[in-house]
C-alpha cells in the first residue's frame, strides 16, 4: 500500500497542481515596475496602484490616460465586462445556455448591437478617439493574459475583442437599468382600462405627503371615490377569493441619494457634494475606482467597466453625482393590425406592412433559435402585446442621438454654472444631476434628452423633446442645501411632467430635515448622513398596529401578547439588533395584500399577468384604513369589520415570521436575522458550491428600503461619495466589494467591511504598492 501511494499521489497531485496554476496563473501581473507597450500612446504612462488596487494614472493626454485606464480595467474586470457586451448584444445564452434565452430575445427585439455603432458615428470626434484609445487598452490587457479568468475556464470560451461599439453598450445599459420602465407602463395601463376613472386616478396618486411637505404643496383636497370602490368592492369580493396576490410592492433597485451643501452651512466655507447611488448589488461591484491626471487634469472617482468616463467624482474645481429621475421616457404605441393581412398595421388612413428582421440566437448546448422581430417607425414590436393587440415600443433609449458621452467633457469645467448646461445637454438616461465648485456654488438640473409631455398628460403622443435650455435647474438656493433621493424635485408651475414615476419622498424628508438642523457641516458629517438607520416611514403601521392590538389584557391570547411586546421594543431605526421592524414591515405587505388586492379582480381578469405596480401604493392604502368605511371593507364575509381585518392581517405577519425563520419567539427575530445582504457573484447560483467562495459574506448593514441608508437583500449603496472639490484629500469613498474580480486577489472583497460597518475610506488614491510603465509602440491599428 505504502507503493502504491507512493506512485499513486504524483499522479493525483498532478491535476490539482493544474487547477491551481490555472487559478493563480489567471491573475494579474502584479510585478513592481513592469514595463509594457501600449499601442497608439503619444508618450510614456503611469500607472500605480494603491493597497486597494485602485489606479493613479499619469498622462500626457486625456486618450493616453484612458488607454490606460482600458488596460487596468480589463485587467481586473475583464468578465465582467464581456458579460455586460453580451447581455446587452442578446448573446448570453451562447455562453450561459438556453436558460438566458428569454433576456437574449429581449435586447435582441430591441436592437441594441445595431443601435450602438449609430450612437458611436454620432459622437464628436475627440469623443471617439477616446474610445478608441480605451479599447486598445483593454484589448492589450487581453492579450497580456497568460491564463483567462477562472470564469473563462469555468465556461470553456475566449473573449472576443472588445469593440469600440461595446462602450456604447455599456452605455445603453446603464441607460436601461435606469429609464426602462415597461413592468408599470403595462400595469397603468390595464388599471386605467379595467377601473373606472375616479378609482384610477385613487389608486395612481402622483406624490405623497412627505414630497409635498418637501415643496411645500398642499395636501390633495380630492374626496375618495366612494361610490365608485364600495361598488368595485361589492362587485369584485368573490371573484377575489380565486385570484392571486395582485400587489407587488418588490420595485426595480434603481434609487440614490444625492444632495450638496453651501458653505453658509460647513465648517470652513466649502461646498460639499454627498451622492450614494442605490442600484442591484453584485459581484464584482458595478463601479471601478480610479484616478486620471493628464495635462491640467486631476480626476478621481467611479468609472463604469467598459465606459471610458469619470461618472460621478472630482476634478478639484467641481464635484458632481447622480440620482435616477422618474421621468417618462418609455412608451407602448398600440398597433391595429389589418385583419386581411397580418404583416400589415395601420398608418393613417391606410395599412403599411412592418419591417422586419431576422437575429439568429445560438444555445450552448443546444439548438439555435431564429427570432423574427417586427419593427415599426416608432420602434420594435414589444415580444408581449398589451390588453390583447401588439404594441411598438417607443424609447428614448432607441433614439441614437439620446445618448453621448458628453460627461467625459465635465473634466475640465471648474463651475456651476458652466456645468449646468453642460450636463442638460449630456444624453444618456435621464438623471437628477448634482455639483459644487471649489467656489463654494451649489446647483442642481436634470440631464438626458426629456419627451416634452404636458405636465399631467398620460398619453403616448410626445412629438419632441424639452429644450435644453427649458430643464429646470437650481442654483444656490437660499436654504443651503439641495436633496434629492428620487423624489419629484419640481413643483406644479413647471409645464412638463418630468416626474411620473419618482419615488416616495421619505428619505429625501429625513435628508433634508437633518441639514436643516446641522450646523458646521463636515465631509464626516455628511458620511454619517449617508449611513441615517431612522426610518420614520413605517411610523403609521407601528402605531396602527398597537392600537389594533390595544392595552394588555388578561387571559388574552399568547400570539398578541407576543406581538405587542416585539411592537413596544422598536426605537424607530433600522440597526442590526432592532426588534420590531420585521414584523411592521410584514404587517404592512399584508394590508397592502389584503386591502387593495380586491381592487384589481377586473385588471387580472383584462391581464393574467397583472400586478398593481405603483411608487406611492401607501397613499391609497393609509386614505382606506383612515377612513374605514364599512362598504370598502374587503373580503366582507371573511372580515365583519375594520378591526378584525387589521387584527388578522397583523397576527398572520407574525405568525408568517416566526415559521419563516424557525422561530418559537418572535422576539428572537433581530433586524441583522431579518435583512441579510445578499451580494453575489453572476456564476454562483448555477454552482452553488462555489457561492462561499464567489459572493460576499452574507452580513447585514444597517438600513432598510425606507432609510437614508437604503439597503435591502440585493439591492442597496453600491458606492458612498463624499467630496468638497478643491479639498479631495478629506473626501470618501467605498464600495461594497473591491476592485479586483478574482477571488483569489486581495482587492476581491477588500472594501466590503468597511461598505458594511460604515467605515469610511479615502478618496483619492494610497501610497503606490505596485506600478506598471507603458511606453508607445509603432502600430496604433494592431489592437484597434
Amino acid at each position: 500500500m505504502r507503493r502504491v501511494l507512493l506512485y499513486a499521489l504524483p499522479l493525483l497531485a498532478l491535476p490539482c497542481a493544474y487547477v491551481v496554476y490555472l487559478l493563480y496563473g489567471s491573475l494579474p501581473d502584479g510585478a513592481d515596475g513592469r514595463d509594457m507597450d501600449l499601442p497608439g500612446l503619444t508618450a510614456p504612462v503611469r500607472v500605480a496602484f494603491d493597497s486597494y488596487g485602485i489606479p493613479s494614472i499619469e498622462a500626457r493626454n486625456r486618450e493616453d490616460a484612458f488607454e490606460a485606464l482600458g488596460f487596468a480595467t480589463a485587467r481586473d474586470r475583464l468578465f465582467q465586462m464581456d458579460l455586460l457586451r453580451r447581455k446587452m448584444a442578446g448573446r448570453l445564452a451562447e455562453v450561459l445556455g438556453a436558460g438566458l434565452l428569454k433576456p437574449d430575445r429581449w435586447h435582441r427585439t430591441m436592437g441594441f448591437d445595431r443601435l450602438a455603432p449609430e450612437i458611436l458615428a454620432r459622437l464628436p470626434e475627440p469623443q471617439r478617439q477616446v474610445v478608441r484609445a480605451y479599447t486598445r487598452g483593454v484589448n492589450r490587457a487581453i492579450q497580456d493574459f497568460k491564463v483567462l479568468p477562472f470564469e473563462f475556464l469555468l465556461l470553456g470560451y475566449r473573449p472576443e475583442p472588445w469593440r469600440a461599439e461595446d462602450s456604447i453598450l455599456a452605455v445603453l445599459n446603464m441607460y436601461t437599468a435606469l429609464s426602462w420602465r415597461g413592468d408599470i407602463e403595462r400595469s397603468t395601463a390595464v388599471v386605467r382600462a379595467a377601473l373606472p376613472a375616479k378609482v384610477a386616478d385613487f389608486l395612481l396618486p402622483d406624490t405623497d405627503a412627505y414630497t409635498q411637505a418637501l415643496l411645500g404643496e398642499p395636501a390633495p383636497a380630492e374626496p375618495l371615490p366612494t361610490a365608485e370602490l364600495a361598488a368595485l368592492a361589492e362587485r369584485n369580493r368573490e371573484a377575489f377569493q380565486k385570484a392571486p396576490r395582485l400587489v407587488n410592492d418588490a420595485m426595480p433597485k434603481r434609487g440614490s441619494n444625492a444632495w450638496v451643501v453651501a458653505p453658509a452651512k460647513t465648517a470652513d466655507g466649502r461646498a460639499i457634494l454627498a451622492n450614494d447611488m442605490h442600484l442591484s448589488l453584485g459581484v464584482p461591484t458595478l463601479w471601478y475606482r480610479a484616478e486620471l491626471h493628464y495635462g491640467e487634469v486631476r480626476l478621481a472617482g467611479l468609472t463604469l467597466p467598459g465606459l471610458p468616463l469619470i461618472v460621478s467624482g472630482s476634478n478639484q474645481g467641481i464635484a458632481w453625482g447622480f440620482t435616477a429621475s422618474g421621468t417618462d421616457v418609455s412608451d407602448f404605441v398600440p398597433l391595429e393590425v389589418d385583419p386581411a393581412n397580418s404583416k400589415r398595421y395601420r398608418a393613417g388612413a391606410g395599412f403599411q406592412d412592418f419591417g422586419e428582421r431576422v437575429e439568429t440566437l445560438r444555445v450552448r448546448d443546444g439548438a439555435s433559435e431564429t427570432l423574427v422581430v417586427r419593427t415599426t417607425p416608432f420602434g420594435p414590436v414589444a415580444p408581449e402585446p398589451l390588453l390583447g393587440k401588439p404594441v411598438a415600443v417607443r424609447w428614448t433609449a432607441l433614439d441614437p442621438a439620446a445618448t453621448n458621452l458628453d460627461y467625459m467633457d465635465l473634466d475640465r469645467v471648474t463651475t456651476v454654472e458652466a456645468a449646468l448646461p453642460a450636463l442638460n445637454h449630456a444624453g444618456g438616461p435621464p438623471l437628477h444631476a448634482f455639483v459644487a465648485d471649489a467656489g463654494g456654488n451649489i446647483g442642481w438640473t436634470l440631464t438626458g434628452r426629456i419627451p416634452r409631455r404636458p405636465r399631467g398628460d398620460h398619453s403616448a403622443a410626445w412629438q419632441d423633446y424639452i429644450p435644453a435650455a427649458e430643464l429646470p435647474r437650481r442654483f444656490n438656493p437660499p436654504e443651503g442645501f439641495i436633496v434629492s433621493a428620487n423624489q419629484r424635485m419640481v413643483d406644479a408651475r413647471y409645464p412638463y411632467a418630468v416626474d411620473t414615476y419618482d419615488w416616495r419622498g421619505y428619505r429625501a424628508y429625513r435628508i433634508a430635515g437633518r441639514l436643516r438642523e446641522m450646523r458646521d457641516i463636515t465631509e464626516r458629517d455628511m458620511f454619517s448622513l449617508q449611513l441615517d438607520a431612522q426610518t420614520d416611514f413605517y411610523r403609521y403601521y407601528w402605531n396602527l398596529a398597537l392600537d389594533t392590538l390595544g392595552e394588555e389584557r388578561p387571559g388574552e391570547a399568547q400570539a398578541i401578547g407576543e406581538a405587542r411586546r416585539y411592537l413596544r421594543a422598536w426605537d424607530g431605526r433600522a440597526d442590526l439588533g432592532t426588534p420590531g421592524l420585521a414584523l411592521v414591515i410584514e404587517f404592512r405587505k399584508a394590508l397592502l395584500e389584503t386591502v387593495l388586492s380586491p381592487l384589481f379582480v377586473g385588471c387580472h381578469a383584462l391581464d393574467s399577468e397583472f400586478e398593481y405596480r405603483w411608487n406611492y401604493p401607501d397613499v391609497p392604502l393609509r386614505r382606506l384604513i383612515d377612513a374605514r368605511l364599512p362598504a370598502l371593507l374587503p373580503i366582507a364575509p371573511v372580515y365583519p369589520d375594520w378591526d378584525a381585518l387589521l387584527r388578522d392581517s397583523l397576527l398572520r405577519a407574525a405568525a408568517g415570521l416566526k415559521q419563516r425563520y424557525g422561530l418559537d419567539r418572535l422576539e428572537d427575530l433581530t433586524w441583522a436575522q431579518a435583512n441579510p445582504a445578499h451580494i453575489a457573484h453572476p456564476l454562483s447560483a448555477a454552482l452553488s458550491w462555489l457561492a462561499p467562495w464567489l459572493d460576499m459574506p452574507t452580513d447585514s448593514p444597517a438600513g432598510c428600503d425606507e432609510c437614508v441608508n437604503s439597503f435591502e437583500w440585493d439591492g442597496g449603496p453600491s458606492e458612498r461619495l463624499v467630496v468638497a472639490p478643491g479639498h479631495e484629500p478629506q473626501g470618501f469613498l467605498h464600495l461594497p466589494g473591491g476592485q479586483s474580480g478574482h477571488p483569489l486577489s486581495p482587492n476581491y472583497r477588500d472594501q466590503y467591511r468597511a461598505w458594511v460597518t460604515g467605515r469610511a475610506l479615502p478618496l483619492l488614491v494610497g501610497a503606490p504598492a505596485t506600478e506598471l510603465r507603458f511606453a508607445p509602440t509603432t502600430d496604433p491599428s494592431s489592437l484597434e
